[in-house]
């Protein structure tokens, strides 16, 4: 099976021989589920001369890539492509509100007998990876940041509020907001969480995007939030 790909998804195993592929979505090769919000093919892993390949076919969330036995972690934009590296790794992306995960290895890496242990993947569920505890004045800011899309739900897309525009909704000043922006996202980034750092190149509208599409798949807060930003006792507590 030397160069061959093991894809794994809600307890299904699927093998792909060298120079195949397989697509992966609402109506693909690999069908993920029904979700309306779930593109009808989002992605595509494909053999190209030997190297196996990610391609993300989709136009709105993007997927995160990490190594099962490391802490490296990969942001794949939509309509771009990796190349797979890893021995086993894991995909995940987030459609509406509901998040998913695909497993796979390659097979020169020597797969274990029982990839997944006993429990296999549920295939449906809220992400666990990249959750961090958060403080009040932590919670506030998320959920101001995030209060568009737990208001109506959807992807990320289009413009988003200011950081100016979110330091007055919560009556904080500007500085005070950007600095808790900041510890926020150094806390994020120490838990592997990719895109969400100042690095060369990197947007700061990228990252505060990158930022909200975490909050919003793992569930770090959720609608039942959006009191907090109405409760003044609430903003009395945050520091």
């Amino acid at each position: 099976m030397t160069g061959s790909l093991l894809v794994e998804f809600c307890g299904e195993e699927h093998v792909v021989d060298a120079g195949g592929h397989l697509g992966f979505g609402r109506v693909a090769d690999l069908e993920i589920d029904t979700n309306p919000y779930l593109h009808r093919r989002l992605g595509r892993f494909v053999d190209r001369s030997g190297v196996w390949y990610l391609d993300h076919l989709g136009a709105r969330t993007p997927m995160t890539v990490r190594d099962v036995h490391g802490p490296t972690s990969t942001v794949l934009a939509p309509g771009s492509t990796m190349a797979l590296t890893h021995a086993e790794f894991v995909v995940s992306f987030a459609a509406g509100r509901v998040g998913y995960e695909l497993r796979g290895a390659l097979a020169e890496q020597q797969w274990a007998i029982d990839m997944l242990g006993p429990e296999g993947l549920s295939g449906t569920r809220t992400l666990d990876w990249g959750r961090v505890e958060l403080n009040d004045d932590q919670r506030l800011l998320l959920v101001a940041m995030c209060e568009p899309w737990l208001t109506v739900p959807g992807p990320v897309e289009g413009p988003l509020p200011s950081n100016r525009y979110n330091a007055q909704r919560l009556g904080w000043s500007p500085p005070k907001f950007n600095r808790k922006l900041d510890h926020l996202c150094e806390k994020l980034h120490r838990a592997g969480v990719a895109g969400v750092h100042g690095g060369a190149g990197d947007s700061a509208l990228n990252r505060r995007r990158r930022l909200i599409q975490h909050a919003i798949e793992v569930g770090l807060v959720s609608p039942a939030d959006l009191g907090l930003l109405d409760d003044p006792t609430a903003m009395e507590q945050a520091g």
